[in-house]
C-alpha cells in the first residue's frame, strides 16, 4: 500500500506555519527548526507507516544515530510496592503493550510529595514499529528522539517531561543540544491529519530533509 506523506518544514520555530504552539514566547527565533510528516487518515496503521518513514528516512541522512522511544508516565502514582514492582515497562507489559525489536532498556524513578513518577528509554530498530506506536498511543507523555550513537539517555531521564510541546522547552533544548532530534506525534483520533512534529538544529533538520 502507498501512502501520501507530506512534508514540510520551517527554520524558524517560534514563527512556524508548521505547527500550533500557542505561546512561543518560550523559542528563542532562529534557534530551532521544525519539520512535519503528515498523513490523511485515522487508522493507527497509517502512523506506523510514518514512523517506518521517519526512521528509515533518518537512518539514511544521518548516520551514526540511534532511535529512541522516549516514554513516561503522565500521571503522578501512588507510592506503592506493586507500582515500585512493575515500574514503566513492566506495567506497560501488563496492560498488553510491551515494545518488542528495542534494546538498552532503561528507566528512571522520580519522587514528589509521596507520589511516584517512572521515566523510560529503548533504542528502536525495525521491528518496534506496531508495538511503540502501541505503547505510545497508551502513554501519551512520549517522545521518539534520533540521537548520537553512545549518548548517555539517562541523563535525559532522570530530568523527566510533561509530554506537551510548550511545557518540555527544556527537554527539548537538552536534545537539540546534544545533536538530536525530537519527534512528537500529532493528531487525534478525529482529526483530518495524523503524524510527527520534529524539533533540532537548521542544520540537522535540512540534513533529515535532503
Amino acid at each position: 500500500m502507498t501512502i501520501d506523506i507530506k512534508i514540510a518544514s520551517s527554520n524558524d520555530i517560534a514563527s512556524n506555519e508548521i505547527i500550533n504552539l500557542g505561546c512561543s514566547d518560550g523559542w528563542a527565533t532562529g534557534e530551532l527548526s521544525v519539520a512535519s510528516f503528515l498523513v490523511e487518515g485515522t487508522s493507527n496503521d497509517l502512523l506506523v507507516s510514518v514512523l517506518a518513514f521517519v526512521y528509515g528516512l533518518s537512518s539514511k541522512n544521518i548516520p551514526g544515530h540511534d532511535f529512541w522511544l522516549l516514554l513516561g508516565n503522565s500521571a503522578w502514582q501512588s507510592d506503592t510496592r506493586m507500582v515500585r514492582y512493575r515500574k514503566l515497562w513492566g506495567a506497560l507489559k501488563f496492560r498488553g503493550h510491551e515494545v518488542l525489536g528495542g534494546a538498552d532498556l532503561q528507566e528512571s524513578l522520580i519522587e514528589l510529595g509521596g507520589k511516584i513518577k517512572f521515566f523510560g528509554a529503548l533504542r528502536l530498530s525495525e521491528l518496534s514499529f506496531n508495538t511503540a506506536i502501541g505503547a505510545l498511543l497508551s502513554e501519551r507523555c512520549s517522545y521518539f528522539a534520533l540521537l548520537p550513537s553512545g549518548y548517555e539517555v539517562r541523563s535525559v531521564l532522570c530530568k523527566g517531561w510533561s509530554g506537551q510541546l510548550t511545557e518540555d522547552l527544556n527537554f527539548i533544548d537538552c536534545i537539540c543540544d546534544e545533536n538530536g532530534l525530537v519527534f512528537k506525534s500529532i493528531g487525534e483520533f478525529d482529526d483530518v491529519e495524523r503524524g510527527f512534529v520534529s524539533i533540532g538544529s537548521t542544520e540537522l533538520i535540512t540534513q533529515l530533509l535532503k
